[in-house]
């Protein structure tokens, strides 16, 4: 079995502090049980601070860079621009999203394991695999995609502004769903911060400082917006495939063999995962864009994108534990899952509390940033933070069943909400306007979170919110 590269990180199994600290923890005498329940909550740190840390960093940086971005852009082409932008972006997302086929979740979960393992051939072939059916199927679904769009009236009296961007768009599908897979395989290895760099902070980087050269020459339209969106999706994918082969030198060509079936048969009820969560994040949107005007639908993307800027913080930890829930329920080691999750959804929900306490209580200061036009979202951004403080407060509850092999349970959960989501816009929005989709939104996101920590509880047999079980020793809980 070929060995990794010498330039790639040294191999880790993921997971072997935690385990070690496990083993050489468990106190015999009282004074050693009462010091490990003092360094209990300081023991999800030990051995990741530094990965942990890092994440946290490059999520910040992504974010701001998002919000940055998103604040010039509604002072570069207005509300009613933002507003034709946000549904051109969601055309790309779904488009990007099929593209994928799942594969982005079933790659992390399989390059994990085969990392984990020293299995270099194995790690070729899987890579080698989901980004060849990736690359295909963007390709061959960019004019179905062109197709029905151009037929849907999303836009109002500047529909035919937007449809007449689309032939270029469609051009972003492959780039931006090759560039999600990349940044998955880089977080299976082990790159969880360079991974997330890729596809979090790349992006909003590249895309700021164009829209910056743009105003600089006084070229700001809505097309030049488009066009450099394009570019930038090219570039970015292109960057992250470039840092894959400078951590694992001459991987395209390592032999090795990864069955498609098996990879197609995790990957397809992913798909539908991912597909369901596409339409729980983007309903709104759409629904808005067809009954309302593109003004505000603007005004409430930007509401959107505000209150999805706590969730930051579910996603760094993500990063960093997402390969480690794989690698731990692979070797069947329950008690430090149990830890693992639990001690994950406590410190997601310590560190957004604040941001979504401000989103809640003074709306209006954080929207005025955009445009004095922009003040009428407010109570949509307030109820948009309401939905994320329940997606938060359960933690990584989606992410620990698709890494445990609960794809298809996930599929159910997410397919309902979604449902769920798709009746609420369609009888809310008509009559309540970018609030009825808040509120629609808010309460199909809190369905689906509480469902999947019920899915967790009875098939995995952890309950994450159990904080109280943090305070006992680790081999108690056992």
């Amino acid at each position: 079995m070929a060995a990794i590269s010498s330039r790639s990180p040294k191999r880790r199994l993921p997971g072997r502090r935690y385990r070690r600290s496990i083993a050489f923890g468990c106190p015999h005498h009282g004074t050693e049980a009462t010091m490990m329940t003092m360094r209990s909550f300081g023991s999800f740190f030990e051995g990741r601070a530094f990965r942990i840390a890092t994440a946290f960093a490059v999520q910040i940086m992504g974010v701001g860079l998002s919000f940055l971005f998103s604040i010039l852009l509604a002072r570069l082409i207005g509300v009613a621009g933002v507003g034709l932008y946000f549904l051109a972006i969601t055309v790309v997302d779904i488009g990007a999203t099929i593209s994928r086929l799942g594969l982005e979740n079933a790659g992390l979960r399989f390059a994990s394991i085969a990392y984990s393992r020293g299995d270099r051939g194995t790690l070729a072939a899987l890579y080698r695999r989901s980004m060849g059916l990736a690359l295909a199927a963007g390709i061959v679904l960019a004019l179905p995609v062109w197709l029905i769009v151009s037929h849907l009236p999303l836009g109002g009296d500047r529909a035919a502004e937007l449809r007449a961007e689309l032939p270029l768009l469609v051009f972003a599908l492959a780039p931006f769903a090759l560039l999600i897979i990349q940044a998955e395989f880089l977080k299976g290895i082990g790159a969880s911060s360079i991974g997330t760099f890729a596809h979090a902070v790349v992006p909003p980087l590249l895309l700021l400082a164009g829209s910056i050269a743009l105003w600089l020459l006084e070229a700001a339209t809505l097309h030049s917006i488009f066009v450099t969106y394009v570019v930038v999706a090219v570039v970015a994918m292109v960057h992250a495939v470039a840092v894959w082969s400078w951590r694992l030198p001459g991987i395209w060509r390592e032999p090795g063999a990864f069955d498609t079936r098996r990879l197609l048969r995790t990957s397809m009820p992913v798909l539908l995962v991912t597909s369901m969560n596409l339409v729980m994040g983007w309903t709104d949107i759409l629904v808005l864009g067809i009954w309302a005007d593109a003004k505000e639908v603007g005004i409430y993307g930007i509401s959107m994108r505000i209150a999805l800027l706590t969730a930051f913080v579910l996603g760094a930890i993500n990063v960093v534990v997402a390969p480690q829930f794989a690698a731990l329920h692979a070797e069947a080691n329950v008690a430090a899952l149990r830890r693992l999750a639990q001690q994950s959804a406590f410190w997601t929900s310590v560190v957004a509390a604040p941001a979504l306490l401000v989103l809640v209580l003074v709306p209006d200061l954080i929207l005025q940033l955009f445009g004095p036009q922009f003040k009428e979202g407010a109570w949509a951004l307030r109820i948009l933070a309401l939905g994320q403080f329940v997606n938060l407060a359960t933690g990584p509850v989606g992410t620990l069943l698709l890494m445990t092999g609960h794809e298809k349970l996930m599929r159910n959960n997410v397919a309902a909400s979604a449902a769920l989501n798709l009746l609420g816009n369609l009888i809310l929005v008509p009559s309540y306007g970018a609030v009825g989709a808040a509120a629609s939104t808010a309460l199909s996101l809190a369905f689906m979170n509480v469902v999947s920590w019920i899915m967790v509880r009875k098939k995995l047999h952890i309950n994450i919110l159990d904080y109280a079980a943090l305070r006992t020793p680790p081999c108690a809980s056992r």
